[in-house]
């Protein structure tokens, strides 16, 4: 099983788990993607309706010509399509971030990473750090950050976003990963890149810091205080 570890941290690649050493028992931190889950995300909801609808009217005629069997099958395939296609997204994602950790690392380069390669060079951007395992003691969370760089001799910490956009959450979370007990002192900011199937690109720059983290310290109390009450409901 491939790990990160430290004498105190480790994390477990296949369940996708930090975990920290308390009283000689590993417990599970919790993730700074997974705190911001409690935000709503109104786009993914009408996107997975636009989803569904997109299968039916690929196998309208089927519908319409099926058994009552054939067409119960296509209504339920229809509701997971939007997860079906989020999994071949989260895949292409997992493949240029090894292909930017391993330009980053080994200055290996492919062509589906070229907006970032362009990015990297115009900007004569000095790495720093690649796929960094961070963790806190304090806020109990894990992360792995994505970039840490210089770019005209200020640090900045840099996140690559394979979705369909970017979002404020996005700098709450890179917000979220210095709130580590190793630190990152003086960041000027957070960056966003967003590479796409179709090759475009998008940057965004934030130096509200402060701001972010009061953001993602929001969503971390909520998230506890969410998970507490879920264990004091009677059943």
């Amino acid at each position: 099983m491939n790990r990160t570890e430290t004498k105190e941290y480790r994390f477990d690649e296949t369940k996708h788990l930090h975990e920290l050493l308390v009283d000689n028992k590993w417990k599970a931190l919790t993730g700074c993607t997974t705190i911001l889950s409690i935000l709503a995300k109104p786009a993914l909801i009408s996107w997975s309706a636009n989803m569904a609808v997109e299968y039916i009217c690929e196998h309208i005629s089927e519908l319409i010509s099926g058994t009552r069997e054939e067409q119960d099958k296509i209504l339920a395939e229809a509701k997971s399509a939007h997860r079906k296609k989020k999994e071949k997204a989260g895949d292409w994602g997992t493949e240029r971030h090894a292909e930017i950790e391993n330009y980053i690392k080994s200055g290996i380069k492919k062509d589906t990473i070229k907006p970032f390669i362009e990015w990297a060079e115009n900007n004569k951007v000095k790495f720093l750090e690649s796929e960094k395992h961070i963790y806190s003691k304090t806020h109990f969370l894990g992360g792995i950050v994505d970039i840490v760089c210089e770019i005209d001799g200020e640090k900045w910490i840099v996140d690559i976003k394979t979705g369909s956009g970017i979002y404020p959450e996005h700098f709450a979370q890179m917000a979220g990963y210095e709130l580590n007990e190793m630190g990152y002192p003086k960041i000027k900011g957070h960056i966003v890149l967003n590479l796409k199937k179709d090759c475009s690109f998008q940057e965004k720059r934030s130096i509200s810091n402060e701001d972010a983290k009061n953001f993602f310290l929001a969503c971390v109390q909520v998230y506890r205080l969410q998970e507490k009450f879920k264990n004091q409901i009677i059943k």
